[in-house]
């Protein structure tokens, strides 16, 4: 993947998906500091993000 613009909210994604990958999404240092490459995640559906 390669990203573009970035800041406190977003990053630009400009290649590297396609149609039908699945995207994460979360908060800007998240994404781009905490999670690595090859990183399990746990898929959920949008209004059960928040929930403990």
């Amino acid at each position: 993947m390669r990203s573009g613009v970035q800041d406190l909210n977003y990053i630009e994604i400009l290649s590297g998906i396609k149609e039908g990958d699945e995207v994460i999404s979360g908060p800007y240092t998240a994404v781009s500091k905490t999670l690595k490459d090859g990183a399990t995640v746990k898929v959920v559906p949008r209004d059960k993000l928040f929930e403990k």
